[in-house]
């Protein structure tokens, strides 16, 4: 009603009045009508935005199911895979604590197995050293000590001098012209004999120690041999029997006659020689690396002597021993003569020097290498001081040489024709002739 009251107001109006209005209304239609086209196209491209948003949301949606699906699968194999994993992971913390044990078995049985690796190692060096220890009796300290010992006694043994002996002049002069001597006082005398003495234990001994007895030993029948043969009744079987136990009465060693005791040391000496000689041919002849092949005969040779050393001819009225004495006093013999009241105090002194010399032989034959003992210097020989013991002024040595040579320089031969002095030769100077 106030619409329709506004209306005939207006129509009342001026004309004038409506003709602006009429221009009025028209300008606002037509700018609604613009606005108006306008929304409607800002409505059609909103739906269109919207259809496509829409179409965007369904596949949106469809790929959130699907992701979705696949989120559940891949959580489902996470589980399984989380599932799998701790399973392992317990397996795995298992094996790691049974390795832990098996480790810590293997570090005790490591430990054991260097420390008997070391144990094997020091015995294998002591089976390989060649070197006697300080305490052993073998040593070259101890060995000097002996040959000193020998020295002594052979000067005491060979002495001339005294109201009880004799000297027989032409025996005498004989033995100096063998050694080339151009004096004949007691002193050079008495080292003659010293030297023969000296030679004639190393010849003997090692003869002794080196050769069978003379006489043969038969290889003895056992006592079953009868009753191995009886078993067999065919001649055939009897036969092959009898080549069997032929055979085995060659290969062993037990079938032999008991060892005559005077040759026992002898026995002994030759059986080490026999095996070190197998031992040396059996490196030559089979391949190998070790050590111990090489050093065996040298240790064994150093046992046996050594053994030797320590229990060699150890026997009251030893036969060898008493042979011997009796050889060295009947060679002196020819040279000198003892009156009857000295006869048994020599006698002992015999025996005494023969033990003495034994001990050391085996001594010397101990060492590796084995030492020299058979250089002595002859007569003329110039005066030597770094290989030579005796009594002479230093100044005057251009004017002396060698008269005799009573003890032999022993040493040992060192790489490169060097030389490891053990003892030097003991020698008596003379004065050089003039020309």
């Amino acid at each position: 009603m106030e619409q329709s009251n506004n209306r005939r107001g207006q129509r009342n109006d001026k004309p004038e009045d409506n003709i602006g209005n009429g221009q009025k209304f028209s300008g606002e239609a037509l700018d609604i009508a613009s606005r108006f086209q306008k929304l409607q196209d800002s409505v059609i491209s909103y739906k269109k935005k919207n259809e496509t948003l829409e179409k965007e949301k369904g596949e949106l949606i469809n790929k959130l199911h699907e992701l979705s699906v696949k989120n559940d699968q891949l959580q489902t194999s996470c589980n399984e895979l989380t599932t799998r994993f701790d399973s392992e992971k317990r397996r795995w913390q298992q094996r790691a604590n049974d390795s832990d044990l098996e480790i810590q078995a293997l570090k005790k049985k490591l430990i054991e197995l260097k420390d008997e690796a070391s144990r094997y190692q020091s015995a294998l060096g002591e089976a390989t050293n060649v070197r006697f220890g300080d305490d052993d009796s073998n040593n070259q300290v101890q060995l000097l000590k002996a040959i000193i010992e020998m020295q002594n006694l052979l000067i005491d043994f060979t002495t001339v001098k005294g109201k009880d002996i004799t000297i027989d002049e032409k025996a005498v002069s004989e033995l100096l012209a063998n050694y080339k001597c151009k004096t004949k006082g007691k002193p050079v005398i008495s080292a003659a004999l010293q030297r023969s003495t000296f030679e004639l234990l190393v010849n003997y001994t090692t003869k002794y120690l080196t050769r069978r007895p003379p006489q043969p030993r038969q290889s003895y029948q056992p006592s079953n041999q009868q009753q191995f043969q009886q078993q067999y009744q065919q001649p055939q079987q009897a036969q092959q029997a009898q080549q069997a136990q032929q055979s085995y009465n060659q290969r062993s060693p037990t079938n032999q006659l008991p060892i005559d005791d005077a040759y026992l040391e002898s026995e002994i000496t030759i059986h080490m020689i026999s095996l070190c000689n197998l031992i040396n041919k059996l490196g030559e002849n089979r391949n190998g690396t070790d050590e111990i092949t090489r050093v065996t005969p040298v240790k064994v040779r150093q046992q046996v002597y050594a053994v030797l050393g320590s229990r060699g001819f150890c026997k009251d009225n030893h036969p060898i021993i008493e042979k011997l004495a009796n050889y060295i006093l009947n060679n002196i013999e020819n040279y000198r003569k003892i009156s009857d009241e000295k006869q048994l105090e020599f006698q002992y002194k015999a025996i005494e020097v023969v033990k003495k010399f034994t001990h050391l032989y085996f001594r010397l034959n101990a060492q590796e290498p084995v030492p020299n003992y058979s250089r002595y210097f002859e007569a003329g020989n110039p005066l030597q001081n770094n290989v030579m013991d005796g009594s002479w002024d230093d100044d005057n040595m251009d004017n002396l040489e060698v008269e005799i040579c009573s003890f032999p320089l022993i040493y040992i031969q060192g790489k490169n024709n060097s030389k490891k002095i053990l003892s030097k030769a003991i020698v008596l100077p003379r004065e050089k002739e003039q020309c």
